[in-house]
């Protein structure tokens, strides 16, 4: 493949622009690193970051039990041994009219599946409801609005409390735990943190990377919802919250945070708020769905009928700072029965790995997001990303080429999670830190790398042997046409 004189003469550009900048030397050993951010690219031409939306999937639940309803939401999802538990939110908003609000009190309600698609609900119980015990309610309380569970990985995590969740109270956040993660009891009474509003999907986790766990809640500034972050070292005592930064994201309203370390690269955060707006009554609003239900809705509060929602994908490697990208990664989607509303595009908290229709074919991500809010038909649609799949470095036909900052690795191959036309391909050349070829791993001697793959080895001339090069600073070229590649890693 032969790159075009001029986007080649500008890669040498960029290239000898970022050797003279004398950038630290990213040392990433074996790890995962995906391209959802600037942090390894040192220049690139021709070349963008693509984000990319989830598949819509199958709906995977309903919302019909007597003690469900038109606003159950805040789902969220871990694996735990050979199950996906889920937690939610049971409540009731308005009927099909929009003119009834709230028949029952709050609940937190639990499902569990072995796939990600096929869900039972299990008669737990625990809570009656009606005269009966039998339904999957593990927890109910007065001002109940969001509980949100983790499992413990703390070594120093106490017999009895492998599970913890936080929720909304008297006076601030209130923590619970949990020995089977069905039956709970708050661990003291009093909230573990007081400033903040935390009318949202608060949530709290340990991580095993910094020794910490972190507490991502819902603030106002400005009139305006945000998210901030809080520490702690044993659960109960935190530093007070601080409002999160963006490189470059305007100041938008932010409902939920969804924040989590990513599964396959736990140095890095991913997160999935759900952005809210409320717009001016306008022509559009009239023409939208159900135009009937959301002049009734309104009577209620005038925001239930002119918000609207959609939902973001923001990254961070420090747990404060994110890169927020503008553009929505779940939107309301084109014009339906029941969308285009406040609760569209809430994606559930916990990416679980799921095996693809096609058991040949690699696993995927899954996520949750509900639809039909407001409405009795409300239920829950599942989404996968592709394995690593949220942002890429995307050239078209005519090529693109991006180059790394210097950095040093440790393994004896190099992986691309990449996918191309039958038209494209990549190359890559490894370089120095001058940016001279390397001898055996040049551009020339690389084979063509096409296909779609989660993990496929670069060769050069049929070798993937760059043992020679480990622990040696390094810089990888890239050279793309019509093909994506999300991450790389070396093994």
């Amino acid at each position: 493949m032969t790159v075009p004189h001029s986007v080649a003469a500008l890669c040498c550009l960029s290239t000898a622009c970022f050797a003279q900048a004398g950038p630290e030397v990213l040392s990433l050993g074996s790890r995962l690193e995906l391209f959802v951010d600037d942090y390894l690219i040192g220049g690139r031409t021709g070349v963008t970051l693509r984000l990319h939306p989830p598949v819509p999937r199958e709906i995977v639940q309903t919302y019909t039990e007597p003690w469900e309803g038109s606003g159950c939401g805040y789902q969220q999802t871990f694996r735990d041994g050979d199950r996906i538990r889920m937690y939610y939110i049971s409540q009731d908003l308005t009927d099909d009219t929009g003119a009834r609000f709230g028949r029952h009190p709050c609940y937190v309600c639990y499902a569990e599946s072995g796939d990600g698609i096929r869900w039972e609900k299990p008669k737990l119980g625990l809570f009656e409801v009606n005269g009966s015990k039998a339904n999957n309610i593990v927890w109910a309380g007065p001002d109940l609005d969001n509980f949100t569970v983790c499992r413990d990985a703390n070594p120093a995590c106490r017999a009895g409390e492998e599970y913890k969740a936080v929720s909304s109270g008297k006076g601030g956040l209130l923590a619970y735990s949990s020995s089977d993660g069905l039956h709970w009891s708050l661990l003291r009474p009093e909230p573990i943190i007081t400033q903040g509003a935390f009318d949202t999907q608060n949530i709290a986790f340990w991580d095993p990377q910094r020794g910490h766990y972190w507490a991502y809640i819902r603030g106002f500034h400005n009139g305006l919802r945000d998210i901030r972050v809080a520490t702690s070292t044993d659960f109960l005592t935190w530093t007070e919250p601080q409002l999160l930064s963006y490189v470059d994201s305007p100041d938008e309203q932010l409902y939920t945070n969804q924040v989590e370390p990513y599964v396959r690269a736990p140095h890095l955060f991913v997160g999935f708020p759900t952005r809210y707006v409320e717009r001016r009554w306008e022509p559009s609003f009239e023409v939208l769905p159900d135009v009937a239900h959301r002049q009734a809705r309104m009577k209620i509060s005038p925001r239930y009928g002119t918000a609207v929602t959609d939902g973001l994908f923001m990254s961070s490697r420090d747990g404060r700072l994110f890169r927020r990208w503008g553009e929505a990664i779940i939107r309301p989607g084109v014009e339906r029965q029941h969308n285009w509303v406040y609760g569209d595009g809430y994606q559930s908290y916990g990416l679980v790995v799921t095996q693809a229709a096609d058991p040949s074919g690699p696993p995927e991500l899954s996520a949750y997001a509900p639809e039909n809010y407001w409405k009795e038909s409300l239920c829950l649609r599942r989404y996968t990303f592709r394995m690593d799949g949220f942002v890429s470095l995307n050239a078209p036909l005519q090529g693109g080429e991006a180059v790394t900052k210097p950095l040093t690795f440790a393994g004896k191959e190099l992986l691309l999670n990449v996918a191309t036309s039958a038209a494209g391909s990549v190359r890559i050349e490894l370089e120095d830190e001058a940016g001279q070829p390397l001898p055996g791993h040049s551009l020339a001697d690389c084979d063509d790398v096409f296909g779609d793959a989660i993990e496929r080895p670069v060769t050069w001339k049929h070798s993937t042997d760059v043992s020679d090069l480990a622990g040696r600073v390094i810089r990888v070229r890239f050279v793309l046409r019509d093909a994506d590649v999300w991450a790389l890693r070396f093994r």
